[in-house]
């Protein structure tokens, strides 16, 4: 039989207020991991995307600005840079657009609409009827649509925390993952292990 335990001297509060401090921040640092970016695909193309948009580059549309502090220009240049990349295991490289060509734009486009609180649905954002908002602030949500003309192949949404006055990294994590989110990938198409754009 193990010996009993030796009752704690001094003050018998310090175990307790340690463990509960470790617990406190342990939940802190769980939250904190939690409250980065989220996103999430509504609609996914049939195929894999990357089967049949055969350039490394796409035109890119950004509607709205919520920072108060950023230009249109500098939130489209952001939007892009976040975005382009490693998309899914391909080199896809964004590159925005002046002046949006909307549904008239031949072949594929990527179109992402920016606010402080809530999206626009991939069928509007391809069809070319969303005006961007002015208003300023509030809580960051995009959402983004592959199009072909007129036609959506394929639509996320994602949200993150408060707006900023500029676009930072936050803005760039949220980017990425919504570029991932609509060029989700078959996997069944890349059987071959071939990694490479199709020609």
């Amino acid at each position: 039989m193990r010996d009993a335990l030796p009752l704690l001297t001094g003050r018998p509060d310090r175990p307790a207020r340690t463990i509960g401090v470790t617990v406190a921040a342990a939940a802190l640092l769980t939250l904190s991991a939690c409250a980065g970016p989220r996103t999430v695909s509504h609609v996914s193309s049939q195929n894999d995307v990357f089967n049949y948009v055969i350039t490394s580059s796409l035109p890119l549309d950004v509607i709205g600005n919520p920072f108060s502090g950023a230009p249109d220009a500098v939130v489209a240049a952001a939007t892009a840079q976040g975005m382009s990349g490693n998309v899914n295991g391909r080199s896809l490289t964004f590159i925005p657009t002046m002046e949006t060509d909307g549904p008239e734009h031949p072949g594929y486009r990527t179109v992402v609409f920016v606010s402080g609180g809530g999206v626009v649905p991939g069928p509007e954002l391809c069809a070319g009827t969303v005006t961007a908002e002015t208003v300023k602030g509030g809580t960051l949500h995009a959402s983004a649509a592959l199009c072909d003309g007129a036609e959506m192949v394929a639509w996320a949404e994602g949200w993150g925390g408060p707006v900023p006055a500029m676009p930072d990294s936050g803005y760039a994590a949220l980017m990425n993952q919504l570029a991932d989110a609509v060029f989700k990938r078959e996997r069944d198409y890349d059987r071959d292990g071939n990694d490479g754009w199709p020609g």
